[in-house]
């Protein structure tokens, strides 16, 4: 007996021993399994999160346009550990400033608050902030930022957190992101964790020792932490122990000691059977859809969520292959390369379009691992799916707003000249053909009706446009008022006429917006060409060549281009060099001046100013050079040297006591309209010390049309200083006659085109008599332009009018010349005096 006890004893020593040891280590692997699948669940919980914060990056990066409010909203529906989106400029996050182990992704401490920017502030409300930077022309500009809900990942460790177990995630800064640990991990431990990414330590705290079981996670700077203690732990085996003792005390009960030792070890399977269930929980509850196969790829289990995400059951799927999901997208190379793969013994992992059981298409990031035994033999394949099918479509819907305008749905510049150039680099062969489309009365609707009425005229262009166009071509909106279209391969050049045609006639048909009713016309340049002969950026050129010669030929109508048009531009484009260089020399630009007369008493009262142009010999006329320098932006550098040249004159005049009158300047409405040209005359005006009543400012009719704010600033300033206000060209234009008398003008100019007629139209007669009475109506005095014969001199007279400038009396002539005319007028009208 004391042996059978001896050896009892010695047996029951050492299975309570190995008993021990035994919990420790199921501890241990308990722990491990549980913390790698929260690792798992987390990782994969933020991957989806940082895609859709990427996905915002992108966007702002590539400048699209895109509204990333609504971008952000339909990210956040389909991903509930994310609570809101925001985008935040550099100076304004300053916290995201940093940077950890060289990552783009920086992940900050729990804030309080809702989300980021939130003004709520409470202790019971938290979130977890990721920052993500975004660049603008590779420069840094800001942050994307994430606020994490800090519940959704509470939810995660629940299920770990009711069997006494202690779950906690940490930054590798130390810091306590969630969880029950410590706020802060003391140095070492810290150290530990980063230099070994995965482990186990043992411990001793007031509630006892403790296991904890650390992940530091792979993709992000996190470590999770999972804590059990060994009482727990332990608890069986000193249920165990207590066993042996009792089993000591009845010795000579064999049989109750054999029942023991047979509940005890039946108790122990039963709790392995336990954690065992416990990890099955888990996977079976994983956000994922998750099935096994055996090696020959017969399915022999899946989750919940893979029959949320295919529509089949466990029952449907049982013995079948994953070929049941095969959508027809992927071509049979794309398979073997996945089954080459996980045959070798290593993980696949790509994206994939399935097939829902409704035959919908679901696309995936699939991984599939081996599950390989002791021989390295597979035994099982377990395929893990994240459904990315939102993000997909959110990537596919943030491209399609990259290449196309947001304004009228049509393909935008950047998207039409890359088809081109690829159009045009990778063809050899057919001719193509590409149509430049530009509106001519855009400007004037948008600056009399406003932009809401702009935005609804490009609107109706475009689905014109639309309709005209035929289904191969590439209809795009390229700025502004700007369209264009190329065809390949094109059609007969007859073909391409009769389109051209087609676009200028569907866009003069009159548009009509709220209770007004306005036309606006288009020029079309049409450039073709064999694709083998050309680049885009010829092609380009020729077509915008063509559209100008279309504008300058009367608008509404379409040209082709031809090389002649080639080399009017090349004219053009000299002459703007040429007007350069005379602005920067002294010999080449000079003032005339032409006088104006009272109708009555043929006394001098001022001169208008002209700029003349002569180089190498040969007069410029302004008719040539002037609208290039409007259209070039010269024109307000070249009215600068003009003003500062006539006041140079004016202030000499007046130290010689020489009386020319009122002095008439002509401005352009692009200095009206896009200069400080009013602030920059009052300046000369002070620098030269001329009073500003003996300056006066001509500018055309045509100029009032733009209703421009920096325009309305000029001209109020002018009045506010009492230099006069002249209208040139009156009645060629289309001035709104309320605008006229919101104006308060001094002056009225009548165009010399009605004063020709004066004496042979009777029309013209009618409208020079109308207008000097409008004008004298208005309270302004008018001047007569052109006038060459007595019989034009007199009837103005009669009628009303009160200057004369023309012919009739001088022509325009330089300062030393106009001073002669005005000694030899002097003495002329004195020996009238005599006489009469």
């Amino acid at each position: 007996m004391i042996i059978i006890l001896l050896v009892m004893t010695i047996s029951l020593q050492n299975i309570l021993g190995r008993g021990y040891q035994r919990a420790l280590e199921e501890q241990a692997v308990t722990n491990a399994s549980l913390a790698y699948a929260i690792e798992d669940s987390v990782i994969r919980s933020l991957q989806a999160a940082v895609g859709a914060l990427q996905t915002i990056a992108l966007d702002i990066t590539e400048g699209n346009g895109v509204s990333t409010k609504s971008l952000s909203n339909r990210l956040l529906r389909g991903l509930p550990q994310l609570r809101n989106i925001n985008v935040v400029p550099l100076q304004a996050a300053p916290e995201c400033a940093q940077r950890i182990s060289n990552a783009d992704i920086l992940f900050l401490p729990i804030h309080f608050g809702r989300y980021w920017g939130d003004s709520i502030r409470a202790a019971d409300l938290e979130y977890w902030p990721i920052c993500l930077p975004y660049y603008s022309q590779g420069k840094l500009s800001g942050f994307v930022i994430g606020s994490l809900n800090t519940h959704y990942f509470q939810s995660l460790f629940q299920s770990v957190s009711t069997s006494r177990r202690e779950v906690s995630l940490y930054l590798f800064s130390g810091e306590k992101v969630l969880g029950e640990g410590k706020d802060m991990l003391d140095h070492e431990r810290k150290e530990l964790m980063i230099d070994r990414s995965w482990g186990n330590i043992r411990e001793e705290n007031r509630q006892g020792e403790y296991l904890d079981s650390y992940r530091a996670t792979s993709f992000y700077p996190l470590v999770i932490s999972l804590r059990s203690y060994n009482n727990d732990a332990l608890a069986n085996w000193r249920n165990d122990a207590q066993l042996v003792r009792s089993i000591f005390t009845v010795l000579a009960i064999v049989i109750v000691l054999m029942l023991i030792m047979y509940l005890v070890f039946k108790h122990k399977r039963d709790k392995v059977q336990g954690s065992n269930h416990l990890l099955s929980m888990a996977v079976r509850s994983a956000a994922n859809a998750i099935f096994i196969t055996d090696p020959k790829g017969r399915i022999e289990w899946v989750n919940e969520a893979f029959t949320t995400l295919t529509g089949y059951s466990l029952k449907q799927v049982r013995g079948k292959t994953p070929r049941i999901l095969n959508s027809g997208v992927h071509e049979r190379p794309f398979f073997q390369e996945l089954w080459e793969t996980i045959s070798n013994g290593s993980s696949w992992r790509n994206e994939l379009i399935n097939r829902h059981k409704d035959g919908q298409f679901v696309t995936v990031e699939q991984t599939i691992t081996p599950i390989l035994d002791s021989k390295g033999r597979v035994e099982y394949f377990v395929a893990v799916h994240e459904d990315i099918t939102v993000r997909k479509e959110a990537e596919q819907q943030v491209l399609y707003m990259a290449q196309h305008d947001d304004l009228t749905g049509l393909s935008n510049r950047r998207y039409f000249e890359q088809c081109l150039d690829e159009c045009v680099s990778q063809r050899h062969y057919g001719s193509i053909a590409l149509l430049f489309i530009d509106l001519d009365r855009f400007k004037e609707i948008n600056d009399t009706l406003g932009h809401e009425a702009g935005d609804v005229l490009l609107k109706r262009v475009a689905k014109k446009l639309e309709r005209v166009a035929p289904d191969e071509a590439l209809l795009s909106r390229l700025g502004g008022d700007e369209f264009a279209l190329f065809l390949h391969p094109a059609q007969q050049a007859s073909h391409i006429h009769h389109l051209a045609q087609a676009i200028v006639d569907a866009l003069a048909q009159p548009f009509e917006y709220q209770d007004t009713t306005f036309s606006v016309s288009c020029s079309v340049g049409v450039a073709m060409s064999d694709v083998a002969d050309i680049d885009s950026s010829s092609l380009l050129r020729q077509a915008d060549l063509a559209m100008y010669r279309a504008k300058h030929s009367g608008k509404n109508t379409y040209r082709f281009f031809d090389d002649s048009m080639d080399e009017s531009m090349q004219r053009r484009v000299a002459t703007q060099r040429h007007l350069e260089e005379a602005m920067s020399q002294d010999d080449q630009l000079s003032l005339f001046f032409q006088p104006q007369v009272h109708a009555r008493t043929n006394q001098v009262v001022g001169v208008e100013v002209l700029i003349r142009w002569r180089r190498l010999g040969e007069w410029i006329s302004p008719a040539v050079f002037i609208p290039i320098a409007e259209d070039s932006g010269q024109i307000i550098e070249l009215g600068r040297w003009i003003i500062d040249r006539t006041l140079s004159q004016v202030a000499d005049w007046r130290a010689r006591n020489i009386e020319v009158g009122k002095v008439s300047i002509n401005i352009s409405a692009v200095q009206l309209s896009n200069s400080e040209v009013a602030y920059e005359l009052l300046n000369a005006l002070k620098h030269y010390n001329v009073p500003s009543e003996v300056i006066a400012i001509e500018f055309t009719e045509t100029t009032l049309m733009v209703r421009s704010a920096q325009l309305a600033r000029n001209l109020a300033m002018l009045r506010a200083n009492n230099i006069s206000i002249a209208i040139d060209d009156f009645g060629t234009g289309y001035c709104s006659l309320s605008y006229l008398k919101e104006l308060e003008a001094n002056y009225l100019k009548i165009d010399q085109s009605f004063v020709r007629g004066i004496g042979d139209i009777e029309s013209d007669e009618c409208i020079v008599s109308a207008t000097i009475a409008m004008a004298k109506g208005l309270n302004m005095e008018v001047i007569a332009e052109g006038v060459e014969i007595e019989y034009q001199a007199q009837y103005l007279a009669e009628h009303g009018c009160d200057y004369l400038q023309g012919y009739g009396f001088a022509r325009p002539m330089p300062a030393a010349d106009l001073e002669v005319w005005l000694e030899q007028r002097k003495q002329t009208l004195n020996a009238e005096d005599v006489k009469a």
